[in-house]
């Protein structure tokens, strides 16, 4: 079978050189791997910014990432999070100049919360709203890497996450998945925190489009109140294509943000995304 090299990237490459050397530095490029402190086993889908600026990538399967080193000083400073981890944060210049090119994140612990049960009917909400015309559609502002797209709802009463929903019009990809990132609102309107405390991952196929695609979060106790941004991350390289959205034009806001570490920024028109969710006491 004859190999295409039209059809694999720079950026697959350097992937594949960085299984065997993840401490190289090609040109421009620089190899990285990101590891657990407590197991030493790498972590996958970590996402690095450089802090301040609008650039950012995240970790492959086995840890490896890749940075565009004309887009980094050395005063810069490169942040690490992953859901289930402490943040790291490490100067640009001493990462370069450190012959490993290696991170150690280390795990959370999480202290569960005490939750009240009261027998009653719960009610059953919806966060979001659903589309089904098909007029207007809209997608990702950004197809790099830790780019996201979401929507924002106010949770007015203390609730459950059931399931996830989405409307979506056109997808060229064989198959998706993106990552599902809830973000609750602290003291200030844009001070957001990602509350999961394990990754979600949302996967599909095209054949699925012709249907409302349903995922299933009761497994992962998602508990929620107040002030709220539910997003997807594009964690994964999906390739070429593209995946476009059943969307409000006069009802609500989009919101989409290159990396973690920038402002979200609006956009007019709610997306087909939208949670079942049951009140608690």
């Amino acid at each position: 079978m004859a190999l295409d090299l039209k059809k694999i990237s720079f950026r697959k490459v350097l992937l594949v050189i960085g299984v065997f050397i993840p401490n190289l530095i090609i040109g421009q490029y620089l190899t990285g791997r990101v590891f657990s402190s407590e197991t030493k086993s790498e972590i996958s889908y970590v996402t690095i910014v450089v802090m301040n600026k609008n650039t950012g990538t995240v970790s492959d399967k086995a840890g490896i990432f890749i940075l565009d080193l004309r887009k980094i000083d050395d005063n810069d400073t490169l942040g690490f999070s992953m859901i289930g981890y402490e943040s790291q944060y490490i100067p640009a210049g001493q990462f370069i100049s450190d012959p490993k090119k290696v991170v150690y994140l280390e795990p959370v612990t999480y202290l569960l919360k005490d939750v009240e049960i009261q027998y009653h009917k719960p009610n059953d909400i919806i966060l979001g709203s659903p589309v089904t015309s098909n007029a207007l559609r809209s997608g990702f502002a950004y197809n790099d890497l830790g780019s996201e797209l979401g929507i924002k709802v106010t949770a007015r009463r203390r609730m459950k996450f059931k399931d996830l929903h989405l409307n979506v019009a056109v997808c060229t990809y064989d198959s998706v998945t993106y990552r599902l990132n809830v973000y609750q609102s602290e003291r200030k309107e844009e001070d957001y925190k990602n509350i999961l405390t394990e990754p979600v991952y949302i996967s599909f196929t095209k054949g699925d489009i012709g249907k409302e695609l349903s995922f299933d979060l009761r497994k992962y106790s998602i508990i929620v109140e107040g002030d709220l941004l539910i997003a997807l991350e594009l964690y994964r390289d999906l390739g070429e294509g593209r995946l476009l959205f059943r969307t409000h034009f006069f009802t609500g806001t989009t919101y989409h943000r290159k990396t973690i570490a920038e402002k979200w920024i609006d956009a007019s028109g709610m997306i087909g995304m939208y949670v079942h969710a049951q009140t608690m006491r």
